[in-house]
C-alpha cells in the first residue's frame, strides 16, 4: 500500500511539473476586392484569437489623389473618415494608424481582444457570440469560403 501511495504521489508531481505551454498560431489572410487590398493577421492562443492586426491598402485611385502628398492633418482626416466607413471607432484594445504607402493610404487596426470591450466588439465588427473566445480554425474557413487566401 505505502508503495502505492509513494507512486501515486509520485505521478502527481510529474503532472504538476509538466509543461502545459498553450500552442501559439498565427494565420493571415488576405484578398483583394476592387483594387483594395485587405489581410488580416490573426494571432492565437490554443486556436482561441488573442489580437488581430487588420490591414487595408486603399488605391490612390480611389480617392482621386495620392497619399504621399497628403499632410499629416489630412491624413488623419481621412483615416478618421474611413474608420467611419468601416463603423470602427478606436478605444481601449483598439487602436489604428494611417499612412501613406507611396501613393496609396494604409490602415493598420489592431484589435487586442483580450482587452476590447465585447459589446464595442460586436456593434463594430459585426461579431457574434463570445468575443473573447473566436476560434483561429473557424476564421480561417471562413475566411477561405469568402474567397481569402489564408496562410
Amino acid at each position: 500500500m505505502k508503495k502505492f501511495l509513494a507512486f501515486a504521489c509520485a505521478a502527481v508531481l510529474l503532472a504538476g511539473c509538466g509543461s502545459s505551454e498553450p500552442k501559439k498560431e498565427t494565420k493571415t489572410c488576405s484578398m483583394e476586392e476592387a483594387g483594395m487590398k485587405m489581410s488580416i493577421k490573426m494571432d492565437a492562443e490554443d486556436d482561441v484569437i488573442k489580437k488581430m492586426e487588420m490591414s487595408y491598402v486603399f488605391p490612390g485611385s480611389m480617392f482621386n489623389g495620392d497619399a504621399s502628398k497628403l499632410k499629416e492633418d489630412d491624413l488623419k482626416t481621412m483615416g478618421d473618415a474611413v474608420l467611419s466607413q468601416l463603423g470602427i471607432k478606436e478605444g481601449e484594445g483598439i487602436a489604428a494608424v494611417f499612412k501613406a504607402d507611396g501613393k496609396d493610404l494604409k490602415a493598420t487596426i489592431n484589435i487586442d481582444l483580450t482587452k476590447a470591450d465585447t459589446d464595442i466588439l460586436k456593434k463594430q465588427f459585426k461579431m457574434e457570440g463570445n468575443t473573447k473566445n473566436i476560434k483561429l480554425s473557424e476564421t480561417v474557413k471562413s475566411g477561405e469560403a469568402d474567397g481569402a487566401t489564408c496562410k
